[in-house]
């Protein structure tokens, strides 16, 4: 079965800190692992927009200044090459959601809208949106007509965690 993902900015921004040593506390070493283990499975696509391309640049500048600031060679992310080879681009579109759980708090949807491209594009009725967000995403699943549920997976929710462990 095929695994549509979307990486939140800062899940991506922790996991390229972790990989520099840049921090070193929980959640910077649980983004790093879960995007290995997600990156080294055959099932999972990353699925990525134009939008999500954009805030992922900016927060890999963010990085690369600040190991430049603390002089870490080699300057580049090995984590970064994985990524670009799994992602596969998704145009930008607008989906109507059906959120499951807490009302979200912003209508910053731009990453389940990234996902259900990717899932309609791929075929899968699944895909998932990794974040540490907590006052945008707070539902569990968003749905909608077309029978594809996206899971919104918070990574510092150990039961999520080990949901999404299950499934790769």
């Amino acid at each position: 079965m095929l695994i549509v993902a979307v990486v939140d900015t800062n899940v991506l921004r922790y996991a390229l800190e972790a990989e520099k040593n840049i921090r070193s506390d929980k959640e910077t070493m649980t983004a790093y692992e879960v995007l290995i283990k997600l990156l080294s499975s055959d099932t999972v696509i990353l699925v990525l927009n134009e939008e999500t391309a954009k805030e992922y640049s900016r927060h890999i500048e963010a990085v690369r200044q600040k190991i430049r600031r603390k002089r870490i060679y080699p300057q580049f992310f090995s984590l970064l090459r994985i990524i670009k080879a799994k992602s596969k681009k998704v145009p930008v579109e607008v989906h109507e959601f059906t959120i499951k759980g807490e009302p979200v708090g912003r209508k910053d949807l731009h990453l389940p809208n990234s996902a259900k491209t990717g899932a309609l594009k791929f075929n899968t009725k699944k895909a998932f949106v990794l974040t540490f967000a907590q006052d945008v995403y707070r539902g569990k699943e968003a749905r909608n007509g077309e029978g594809v549920v996206i899971y919104l997976l918070n990574l510092r929710n150990e039961n999520e965690r080990k949901m999404l462990e299950e499934l790769l």
